[in-house]
């Protein structure tokens, strides 16, 4: 379960502050330096409001000060606060590796649940149906990893844009009551909007927010609405109608449009083919799958 943890201000100030890394030479201590190739995936076996945060810490866990990982999360229109605390792992913890093809932990015996969340050290079995679950390392991903650390972030939520840090801490050397923490590499943050597969059929095909109400929490930013087509199969057209039936907008769905993973979701904008936004009003729309099976539905817009 995630830590529910708040920055304090100093710690605040020390993450957002790239150039605040001690200085050995003014005789202050070291800071630990932020694993890099950081990367986040959401994935059928999973559900869609669960995202996997992998990166590698091999070049950080042979310095003195390393003591540990924080996993920071930001989700668009819903966080209080930018990057709060979601997930705390101390190396002195008991860990063991992910199966991936399976969703969970490899060896039971040594999985410790810690109130500071799910991590594993390294990740094994990435495969299913001859294809990697998840593309890691970058590029050239590989069926199993020992250096790979993964953390499993089960209260995500599906459809919204989420950004992921990870830090690394020193648990002896306190600063304002809390442990030293390194800053948030702008570089190794990642962004993430997970979903669910795409669908077999078109029984569960839907939108939502039905009704859409001016605005969803998930909208990029005031003015630039979206709604959702989910669970559509992979490929299928939607065509958007007006009540009288005049054709609004066709789109394609399209598997890969997610960071992340393979989803079975639409966005549409809630503008026409002009690119005009469209006025309140019922509106129809037909999913086409790639096989020519067909499905009509229809969804509410109120300005």
């Amino acid at each position: 379960m995630p830590f529910p943890a708040r920055l304090s201000a100093v710690a605040l100030s020390v993450l957002l502050s790239v150039g605040a890394s001690v200085e050995t030479a003014r005789g202050q201590a070291a800071i630990p330096r932020s694993p890099n190739t950081v990367r986040a995936f959401f994935a059928g076996l999973t559900g869609p409001n669960t995202v996997l945060v992998v990166w590698s810490g091999a070049h950080v866990e042979s310095d003195s000060v390393w003591m540990g990982y924080r996993v920071r999360r930001t989700i668009n229109g819903i966080s209080p606060a930018p990057f709060e605390l979601i997930g705390q792992h101390k190396s002195k913890n008991t860990v063991t590796s992910a199966c991936l093809a399976t969703a969970q932990p490899c060896d039971l015996s040594q999985f410790v649940v810690y109130p500071g969340g799910l991590f594993f050290k390294g990740f094994r079995n990435n495969t299913l149906n001859g294809a990697p679950i998840i593309d890691y390392p970058p590029g050239a991903p590989t069926v199993n990893c020992d250096s790979c650390w993964v953390f499993a972030d089960p209260s995500n939520l599906a459809g919204f844009t989420s950004q992921y840090a990870v830090t690394s801490i020193d648990t002896v050397r306190l600063v304002a009551s809390d442990f030293t923490e390194s800053p948030i590499n702008p570089n190794e943050v990642v962004t993430v909007q997970p979903s669910g597969p795409p669908a077999d059929d078109l029984e569960r095909v839907a939108v939502v927010p039905n009704p859409y109400r001016g605005s969803a929490e998930w909208d990029p930013a005031p003015g630039e609405s979206r709604v959702h087509f989910i669970h559509l199969p992979m490929g299928s057209t939607v065509r958007i109608f007006t009540s009288n039936g005049e054709l609004v907008r066709v789109l394609i769905q399209n598997p890969n449009a997610n960071l992340g993973g393979v989803t079975g979701d639409l966005e549409w904008d809630l503008k026409n083919a002009d690119g005009r936004k469209v006025v309140s009003g019922i509106y129809i729309y037909q999913v086409e799958s790639p096989a020519h099976r067909v499905v009509k539905g229809h969804f509410v817009v109120i300005r």
